[in-house]
């Protein structure tokens, strides 16, 4: 099993103009992510628009992301999908691709108890033997939470071999590597809180905004805070003008057209894209 710990990037999601996956587009960024220091790639997850992408739209997302990657860095593949039978396909569909481990979150929208979730990673585990399961907490969006517990039971029978923490919440961290730290790769996401995860001994760090600031990440995991500071004043910026639309333009901004995003996410206005053009500019400033 290959390790795979530092800066995970979750990896945005290419369409052309007319709203298609152009799964062609994802080498020259996976080339500009990997030159820029990361050390693993995260397609189809919350960054790259899941729930709007089909089955087949996720499994030639990956394709391409394992071919670009060719090696350089690790591809941890999203596998979600709203239908048990889909996810054992795309699970299928990572392990012929070359993928180095899964990642999905527990079941959304509708509250379930906690063997539920148990239930379903151990599903997963069943239709992935060969690859790492990595649980991924988020629910704020998801509406159920992998408590410690929960995450106890599924350690001790082996259905994960990691989670992503979305909380950005350092107590949570605290007590994720203290109970589980030695038995499963922990890391930790929210894109202000990478210094202080690395700090806390996180194994790595999953960040959306290093789709277009890979080098700002790799320095923030070598503990530079000037990099961590700068990316709090983008990440404020982003989340005022649109969110992964407002990424897609600071992208295309960086030399690579990844298209807009999906439906229901709406583009940034001019007096958005004046606003984010600014932070760019100034923030590449403050990094050189």
């Amino acid at each position: 099993m290959r390790r795979i710990e530092g800066i995970v990037v979750a990896t945005l999601t290419p369409f052309d103009g007319e709203g298609r996956l152009d799964a062609g587009r994802v080498w020259e960024h996976v080339d500009f992510l990997v030159r820029g220091g990361v050390s693993a790639l995260a397609p189809a997850g919350t960054t790259g628009e899941f729930p709007y992408l089909t089955a087949p739209e996720q499994e030639a997302l990956l394709r391409a992301t394992v071919e670009a990657a060719s090696g350089r860095a690790a591809v941890v593949a999203g596998v979600w999908a709203p239908r048990l039978a889909e996810i054992a396909r795309l699970c299928r569909a990572a392990e012929e691709a070359g993928a180095d481990a899964l990642f999905l979150t527990p079941p959304i929208y509708y509250p379930v108890g906690e063997d539920a979730i148990a239930a379903f990673y151990h599903y997963v585990r069943s239709v992935s033997p060969r690859l790492p399961v990595f649980c991924y907490n988020i629910p704020q969006y998801t509406n159920n939470e992998i408590t410690l517990d929960v995450l106890e039971r599924m350690a001790a029978a082996g259905s994960v071999q990691g989670i992503k923490d979305s909380t950005g919440k350092a107590d949570r961290l605290r007590a994720l590597l203290d109970g589980f730290g030695t038995r499963l790769a922990v890391f930790a996401a929210s894109d202000s809180f990478a210094l202080t995860s690395r700090r806390m001994g996180a194994h790595g760090f999953i960040s959306a905004l290093a789709n277009v600031f890979p080098e700002a990440y790799a320095r923030i995991w070598a503990g530079d805070e000037t990099a961590q500071q700068a990316m709090d004043r983008v990440r404020a910026a982003i989340k005022g003008y649109g969110g992964i639309a407002a990424l897609k333009h600071l992208l295309k901004r960086r030399g690579i057209d990844f298209g807009g995003a999906r439906v229901p996410f709406t583009e940034p206005d001019s007096t958005g894209c004046a606003a984010l053009d600014r932070v760019l500019e100034e923030t590449l400033s403050a990094l050189s």
